[in-house]
């Protein structure tokens, strides 16, 4: 369970992901809420500190609270991608246009045929909108 100089941590197990997200969700507001509801950063650090003992408690590795946040972090940068890849908007924040803007129309792929594009099951290009 204790490292060794250089050696690199274990990849988090699904476990600890799961008792990692079931601390901070209560939790996020006062993290990462509007101004008026987030905490000092003396509190957030305890937070984080209680968060990462909840993930020890498993005995997988001694997590400290730095690795918990920076995992956190990690989930919430990868989860906000994934999101604007679903909705097609990934490729703007690339090119420097703001992310709140509705990506262009398309053309329907399909050309309006049944079955092929975004005509399939009465999606067309004038729906989608």
């Amino acid at each position: 369970m204790a490292r060794v100089s250089g050696e690199r941590a274990p990849a988090f197990t699904t476990e600890e992901l799961e008792k990692l997200v079931d601390g901070v969700l209560p939790q996020y507001t006062l993290l990462y809420g509007p101004p008026d509801k987030r905490v000092s950063a003396h509190q957030k650090k305890y937070i984080w500190r209680a968060i990462a003992k909840d993930v020890r408690t498993l005995g997988v590795y001694h997590r400290q609270s730095t690795h918990c946040r920076k995992r956190w972090e990690y989930i919430r940068r990868w989860s906000k991608k994934t999101a604007e890849a679903q909705l097609g908007m990934a490729f703007q924040r690339g090119r420097g246009a703001p992310s709140h803007h509705d990506p262009p129309d398309f053309q329907d792929p399909g050309g309006g045929v049944p079955g092929v594009g975004w005509a399939l099951g009465g999606i067309t290009a004038a729906t989608r909108g």
